[in-house]
């Protein structure tokens, strides 16, 4: 487990879903055993990035243990095996929160979504907030300079800072274009 992950399970229940909610001092606390580690200068933008990227692995790891202990399971049987490091109360309360109304609707609402589905995620391993990092940055070389400095920075063409950004195609790999496709495929196809 990550030192965020530890850091999470010290002061968060397992059932909370969205880290932004917690209380002030409950968030404080998380900011400063994390930033021991980390040591990231603290924004009010970081500190909301840093809550999201705890919140999208907790939501993670939910999934995980759903499909693995309770999908398929009498609720006797899911509240029986709980996972090697939760405490069994704090299990069986997330259990019970998994079989109320609430909950049932919105899996099955979930589960109908993904089923329809059209365009399946092409960006590998790499997180929406790296994706979003990476497009500010491509946004910010192929934008003109505000500096006083104008002639010494030219902008860069969209491709150049996809380049610089993301690098260059590899034989077998294009970027943001999923396993399926190749140079090959790809540049033939456009």
């Amino acid at each position: 487990m990550s030192r965020m992950g530890v850091v999470s399970k010290i002061y968060c229940k397992i059932w909370q879903n969205d880290f932004a909610k917690l209380p002030i001092a409950t968030k404080e606390l998380l900011f400063r055993d994390l930033q021991l580690t980390y040591q990231w200068e603290r924004t009010e933008k970081t500190d909301r990035e840093m809550l999201a990227h705890m919140s999208t692995m907790h939501r993670s790891w939910h999934s995980k243990q759903k499909k693995r202990h309770f999908n398929g399971k009498s609720l006797d049987d899911v509240i029986a095996s709980v996972p090697a490091g939760v405490d069994s109360l704090e299990w069986q309360t997330m259990c019970e929160m998994w079989t109320t109304t609430d909950e049932r609707r919105v899996a099955d609402r979930n589960k109908q979504n993904r089923a329809t589905q059209s365009m399946p995620y092409r960006r590998g391993r790499n997180s929406h907030y790296q994706l979003m990092n990476d497009f500010e940055a491509m946004t910010q070389m192929i934008a003109p300079s505000s500096d006083m400095d104008v002639e010494s920075h030219t902008p860069a063409t969209p491709e150049d800072a996809f380049i610089s950004v993301m690098g260059k195609d590899r034989p077998g790999r294009v970027h943001c274009a999923g396993s399926g496709e190749t140079l090959g495929t790809w540049y033939r196809s456009t």
